[in-house]
């Protein structure tokens, strides 16, 4: 359990709520032997005098502190010729400690239905380095969605992004949908009738009321961030 992440969250509770999380806590630290604070004073703990380590990452999406590890990436509108779209999460460390980062796809979603087992089952997810394309098969997907990291580590506290380049990494998710093909004739034919059949899907999906209107398109990806204990 992240502490410091859990007591922002407590912050925006009701007063019960956070005097119930404050007690919880209280309850951690008396079960557990290590806990991790944002301090550098040596402390004694039942006579094992240690340092204790400061540790915190948070995540930022248009400079708005996110609490949760699970970012979803929302396209609230696709079609053909639609301009590119780019969607960026600043992953940053609050302190000195280093941290390690994973970034997995958990969950992707089309009008509506969940696809990321049938994508896995079909190869439709591709992995090129540090980017993964989501909709990789463009037989089956007339679009193309993306998602990039720069980095799997962040090293020293977090000031800004030119005095502290180390301490911040960003994760972008790209969406683009070609109007026309730059393939052969029957290729381009045959993208044309998947543009109609997904034109076709998208006006069924919008006309279903009960359907979200700013949901086309969903990608749930999973930031999990880990000390660095070594530091090196």
């Amino acid at each position: 359990m992240n502490i410091l992440r859990e007591f922002r969250r407590a912050k925006k509770r009701s007063v019960a709520s956070r005097i119930r999380l404050i007690m919880i806590f209280s309850v951690i630290l008396i079960v557990n032997t290590y806990a991790w604070f944002n301090v550098n004073e040596p402390v004694t703990m039942s006579g094992l005098e240690s340092n204790v380590t400061p540790w915190d990452v948070s995540y930022y999406v248009d400079n708005k502190e996110i609490l949760d590890e699970k970012y979803t990436f929302t396209i609230d509108e696709i079609y053909p010729g639609m301009p590119d779209r780019e969607d960026i999460v600043h992953v940053r460390n609050l302190t000195t400690t280093s941290s390690s980062i994973k970034y997995e796809l958990v969950s992707v979603k089309v009008f509506g239905k969940e696809v990321l087992s049938q994508l896995k089952a079909n190869g439709g997810i591709k992995t090129d380095g540090n980017t993964v394309h989501v909709f990789a098969d463009d037989t089956s997907y007339p679009f193309n969605v993306s998602y990039t990291y720069d980095k799997t580590r962040i090293d020293g506290e977090y000031v800004d992004d030119e005095k502290t380049p180390e301490a911040n990494a960003t994760l972008k998710l790209n969406v683009s949908w070609t109007y026309q093909g730059n393939g052969t004739e029957d290729e381009n034919l045959a993208k044309d009738v998947l543009d109609t059949k997904f034109g076709k899907d998208a006006y069924n999906y919008y006309q279903n009321e009960q359907n979200d209107p700013l949901k086309a398109i969903e990608v749930v990806v999973r930031i999990t961030s880990s000390m660095l204990r070594d530091n090196g």
